[in-house]
């Protein structure tokens, strides 16, 4: 691990702006826990608020929404390396997880163990939450847990929820990185032992539960939170890659943006297959400026460039979603064509080469699908 660092504690380059939770922590939170939440960031009324232009989401998994991927800006690379920066030396600063202590970071869950700890600020959530970024006052430092005691790994940033997707671009590049927040969390009735609800090899409840609907959770008794705390962003300096270092678990993972989509039966989550569904909830969908397309020319331009992966009329594709019968939108078929990688990182459909003339013909085929 980086050694505690003197120079590290002023900043050469700062971010900083105008415009909480650790997801790490996939455990029941209990009633105290949440008084504690609450004292930190003051959200009791604002948890479930909405403002603004919505941010366009997707669900990584039934209790993960996570934003989309952008198309890069001038400017987001140096903004977002100044950043790592920033949280590189913040990690060499606190190290000691008593430096970090001694400066007002407190564990979050101070009676429960974790394999990975979080501790937060109470007075930099406050400033995050109402509207400032700082890339030097981090919500959290991540630590991980082995036998040897607790290790720095990284910093997490928040937002409130009423942060919109302007916002929370202007506080970390999102065309480099991924905001997420935590839903769909059904709390446990009194009854039911902590450890039967949340800690079982199948639980019902809490971030990893099979419960993640409204109805399903009352039919257990339990109490329904459809959005936990805020938005939030780890930064992990010292991964080896830049896919790593911006990952929501510190790796290169691709499931952070894989074009999965959830389907719920009776609080049981199911992954549908890639051919089924579309990368992200089609109200979730952007839409691009079209003009109006002849369909009939459209359906030749598909099959040229499309139907290998979709499908026949856009059915049953052997690597790509269906599109038929999904009630695109021409203008939304127009905006996977010109940015797949803005819906899904991991696509590989490729940036087809055609004019603007055969781009509203093929997505006013494609909008017709039944």
């Amino acid at each position: 691990m980086v050694g505690y660092c003197e120079a590290a504690v002023k900043p050469v380059t700062t971010v900083r702006q105008r415009t909480w939770y650790p997801s790490g922590m996939r455990l029941m939170l209990p009633g105290w826990a949440f008084a504690l939440l609450g004292l930190v960031v003051l959200v009791t009324g604002h948890r479930f608020a909405v403002a603004g232009m919505p941010v366009t989401t997707k669900l990584m998994d039934p209790h993960m929404e996570i934003t989309l991927r952008r198309l890069p800006q001038p400017g987001d690379a140096e903004r977002a390396d100044a950043i790592v920066a920033d949280a590189r030396r913040l990690v060499a600063q606190y190290a000691n997880v008593a430096d970090a202590e001694r400066d007002g970071y407190t564990k979050f869950l101070p009676n429960i163990e974790l394999p990975q700890e979080h501790f937060t600020k109470a007075g930099f959530a406050r400033e995050a939450w109402f509207g400032t970024f700082d890339s030097t006052h981090p919500t959290s430092l991540i630590y991980d847990r082995d036998a040897s005691g607790l290790h720095i790994v990284g910093v997490m940033y928040t937002a409130s929820n009423l942060a919109t997707e302007a916002e929370l671009d202007r506080r970390v590049p999102m065309s480099i990185g991924t905001w997420h927040r935590h839903v769909n969390f059904c709390w446990a009735p009194a009854s039911v032992p902590m450890r039967d609800a949340y800690f079982g090899a199948h639980p019902k409840f809490g971030f990893d539960g099979s419960i993640s609907t409204r109805a399903a959770c009352d039919a257990e008794n339990g109490s329904f939170s459809p959005i936990e705390f805020g938005w939030m962003i780890h930064v992990w300096p010292n991964a080896p890659t830049q896919a790593a270092i911006w990952s929501i678990h510190g790796d290169d993972e691709q499931h952070d943006m894989v074009g999965e989509h959830m389907h719920h039966h009776d609080g049981e989550s199911v992954v549908a297959t890639a051919s089924a569904v579309l990368p992200i909830p089609l109200d979730h969908l952007p839409s691009a400026t079209i003009a109006s397309g002849d369909p009939n020319h459209g359906a030749r331009v598909f099959a040229q460039n499309c139907a290998s992966c979709h499908g026949a009329s856009g059915r049953a594709g052997p690597d790509a979603p269906q599109l038929a019968g999904q009630g695109l939108a021409a203008g939304q078929v127009a905006f996977m064509v010109r940015n797949p990688g803005t819906i899904d990182v991991s696509s590989d459909m490729p940036h087809l080469a055609i004019s603007d003339g055969d781009l509203a013909d093929v997505a006013a085929y494609v909008s017709q699908l039944k």
